[in-house]
């Protein structure tokens, strides 16, 4: 089972959406986020305590987005 919902970075031009999956029984090993833009994997994410750490990151996301999408999905889930 999975949830997907949406998240938005940024506003006006620089508006950014990005779909993200949350894998509700991933493993451990596995990715429990992913995170997608324009239908393509660019993030993955797996708790690391009380926060996230980057999985996998094909989309070479810079360390500043990854932190704005973490607070986003944390925010998600308040």
């Amino acid at each position: 089972m999975e949830d997907l919902f949406e998240i938005s970075l940024g506003h006006g031009e620089d508006l950014q959406t990005f779909m993200v999956k949350d894998l509700v029984h991933h493993e451990d090993g596995k990715c429990k986020f992913e995170v997608y833009r324009l239908d393509q994997l660019i993030l993955s994410l797996e708790p690391d305590g009380d926060t996230f750490r980057t999985c996998q990151n094909p989309g070479e996301v810079k360390k500043e987005m990854i932190n704005q999408i973490i607070d986003q999905i944390e925010s998600y889930y308040l």
